[in-house]
């Protein structure tokens, strides 16, 4: 069957380069947008206005802004008191130089520039030597993950006091042919906060179960699934598959069957490959790739972003057949990343051609 014919877009301009992460205001659902470009400024956007409500620089110029992700951080009292704890929403920006920098949230409603407005938190003792390739991962709550050496290495801190709770170890062996090093950690997810799934610079992909009783990562699946470097990676809400993407074009699709008794233990199936494209190429590279990834909320469908600029959209589920769904026309130039609005009902796209893209595509049912 082929895809159905793509729809316009609404463009959102207001950036001067290239357009580096697209991220939702957990507070607002869809209606707040909040896009990080090259030169390390971040624009929040009215979905509903599609208009433009606050900036701020996040990064230096030559660090530009790679990644956002919200977390909420817990208070405990002065006592001790857990019962007696208060949450409060908190922003992680993330620039190319491997800095982390937390924000807190603004109050208020979305669309005035108080709500839209950050805080810089007090320096606090986070490591900030982070590996830029990787983007930070974020469990939603109080884990954050990064990259942080060539080596391959992963750490696991908490944001609400900095603590380091556990390193995921370089893997591999320079001078063992069977078991070779997989180089630097490119891409990470958490799945239901209690384990990690990376890929890797080679290619390869591994789910890791964090031991936070003993502080060390254990390995529970590997295998080299990209001809190329895996460059991003997506698990769904309810933490039973994934998808990678890779330099090769390709983006695979994963099922977990994790035992709870032996979390340490997974069986992990690649249900299907999409790609490489023959068109897949850029003005910059004649090769594939694909860049971006994200699962829809409810599991249904899924969005790659290429270097060809193009995004494609395939079903997502299981038992499906993964028949690409959609072509979506509009970027020049790699597509740096996808992300889904919370409640679905659309699709955000950034591209190093300063565009800043939202597709009303395949929206869930309300029943």
């Amino acid at each position: 069957m082929a895809p159905n014919p793509p729809p316009d877009p609404f463009v959102l301009r207001g950036h001067a380069t290239d357009v580096q992460c697209v991220s939702f205001d957990a507070r607002f659902g869809a209606r707040a947008l909040e896009t990080g470009d090259a030169d390390g400024v971040v624009i929040t956007w009215d979905t509903h206005t599609r208009r433009e409500i606050a900036r701020a620089r996040a990064h230096a110029p030559a660090a530009g802004a790679i990644a956002m992700r919200d977390i909420v951080v817990r208070d405990v009292s002065d006592d001790g008191d857990d019962s007696a704890s208060t949450s409060r929403a908190v922003r992680v920006t993330q620039g190319k130089d491997g800095s982390l920098k937390f924000w807190r949230r603004g109050d208020g409603d979305v669309g005035t520039r108080e709500a839209a407005s950050t805080t810089e938190l007090p320096t606090r003792a986070m490591r900030t030597d982070v590996n830029g390739f990787c983007r930070v991962a974020s469990d939603g709550g109080d884990l954050l993950a990064f990259a942080m050496d060539s080596r391959g290495s992963i750490e696991v801190r908490r944001v609400s006091s900095g603590a380091l709770v556990c390193v995921a170890p370089a893997t591999g062996s320079e001078s063992d042919a069977n078991d070779p090093r997989v180089g630097v950690a490119m891409c990470a997810a958490f799945v239901r906060s209690e384990h990690l799934f990376i890929g890797y610079e080679d290619g390869t992909v591994i789910l890791w179960w964090l031991n936070l009783e003993t502080g060390l990562a254990e390995l529970a699946w590997r295998r080299r699934t990209h001809g190329e470097t895996t460059l991003c990676v997506d698990v769904d809400a309810e933490g039973v598959g994934a998808v990678s993407g890779g330099a090769d074009g390709v983006l695979v699709r994963y099922d977990f069957d994790i035992d709870a008794r032996q979390p340490s233990k997974a069986t992990v199936d690649v249900v299907r490959t999409h790609g490489p494209y023959s068109s897949v190429a850029s003005a910059s590279s004649r090769q594939p790739g694909a860049s971006a990834c994200a699962i829809r909320g409810d599991g249904k469908i899924v969005a790659c972003g290429c270097w060809d600029g193009k995004i494609r959209v395939f079903e997502y589920k299981l038992k499906s057949r993964g028949r690409l769904l959609a072509v979506l026309k509009y970027h020049d130039a790699t597509v740096t990343d996808v992300s889904f609005a919370p409640d679905g009902s659309f699709l955000a796209s950034a591209a190093r051609d300063g565009a800043v893209a939202l597709w009303n595509i395949f929206p869930p049912s309300k029943t």
